[in-house]
């Protein structure tokens, strides 16, 4: 907040935590470095676009339907979770160099019920 406060007018601060961009933008913040956006652009700029102008009903109705996904795809580290989701979208294959390892079997599971839910 403090960084938000005192920054120059032709500074653009950008969210870089997914759970907190529209409380981020509603404090002066100017948008997002998005993980989440990768498995759900249109409902994630929904939320970024309803923050921006200020209309923070849509904004909460998109932010409350991603919570629950956003906080599996952080829950063992990035971007782990985020791969499964776009596995299951029929994107990409979730594969991963080391050190980085694949998200567990309990945790894959939920992110594909939340990813068939926002599909």
């Amino acid at each position: 907040m403090e960084i938000i406060r005192n920054k120059p007018a032709d500074f653009l601060l950008l969210s870089g935590d997914d759970a907190i961009t529209l409380p981020l933008i509603a404090a002066g913040a100017d948008g997002v470095i998005s993980v989440v956006a990768n498995a759900f652009p249109k409902l994630f700029a929904e939320m970024v676009h309803a923050s921006l102008k200020g209309d923070f009903a849509a904004a909460r109705k998109a932010h409350y339907a991603l919570l629950p996904v956003t906080k599996l795809f952080f829950a063992e580290g990035n971007p782990g979770g985020v791969k499964i989701a776009l596995e299951e979208l029929g994107w990409m294959r979730p594969d991963m160099r080391l050190p980085l390892v694949q998200v567990s079997d309990t945790l894959k599971q939920a992110i594909i019920a939340e990813t068939q839910k926002l599909k």
